[in-house]
């Protein structure tokens, strides 16, 4: 196995450990709202490390670059971490072909 190969499985399973995490929470009635409904709170990239390491990101003129950004920054933390999965899985599939 390659290394991106390791990396796009260990990506996978964090995702899948903080998808269950926060399944869990919700499930344990620790995020209830006002009204009595269980809320999912979304984690994201930008709540980890913090809003003023992306403050860059604002600076930017607008166009596709800034939206693509943007999202990944803001796209909830275990779908990144999927979605990093395939791409490093991808890539050690095409690396291990040479």
């Amino acid at each position: 196995m390659s290394k991106f190969t390791i990396a796009g499985l260990v990506s996978w399973f964090s995702s899948g450990l903080l998808l269950g995490f926060q399944a869990l929470k919700v499930f344990m009635k620790s995020s209830v709202s006002s009204s009595g409904e269980m809320v999912w709170k979304k984690l994201a990239l930008m709540d980890v490390i913090g809003k003023s390491h992306f403050d860059w990101i604002a600076g930017m003129p607008d166009g596709i670059v800034h939206n693509i950004l943007q999202y990944i920054v803001t796209m909830p933390l275990y779908l990144l971490l999927f979605c990093a999965g395939i791409l490093f899985l991808i890539i050690g599939r095409l690396t291990s072909k040479l």
